[in-house]
């Protein structure tokens, strides 16, 4: 693979800081970091709600709400080719979490995400997309 160098400016502090990650996760060195953070950005930002993409659900909840348990089986059964896998784990007595694994159109999972999120007695959540049709451009 053919690479480009590229030079930064970036304030000494903030590069302490950097380097300083890098040391405690043990990335190779600041290229592939920074190379890893355009990936991660790409992605993040992908434009087409009509992209592939696979993402992950996760939501804290009170057990207790009245119907919520209901109301997720049914939103589980009626997008089973979304929801890949559900991970269900009880926190303490009231609470649960949820984490569902998810592949489908962007805008679809976006929209399964808003309504799953928005039940009540969802307390805390959140939706993390990864666009299939840029992670395989990034990759070559």
């Amino acid at each position: 693979m053919e690479l480009e160098r590229i030079s930064l400016a970036i304030d000494p502090d903030l590069l302490a800081k950097f380097d300083r990650i890098l040391a405690e996760s043990g990335v190779a060195n600041r290229s592939e970091a920074v190379r890893d953070l355009i990936r991660k950005r790409l992605v993040e930002e992908e434009e087409d709600p009509r992209a592939e993409a696979a993402a992950s659900l996760t939501l804290v909840y009170d057990h207790d709400t009245r119907e919520l348990s209901d109301r997720l089986v049914e939103i589980g059964h009626e997008h089973h080719a979304q929801i890949l896998s559900t991970l269900h784990v009880h926190l303490d007595h009231d609470l649960c979490l949820e984490v569902m694994a998810l592949r489908g159109k962007r805008r679809d999972l976006r929209r399964l995400a808003s309504r799953v999120l928005g039940l009540k007695g969802v307390l805390h959540g959140g939706l993390v997309v990864s666009s299939l049709d840029v992670l395989a451009e990034v990759k070559r």
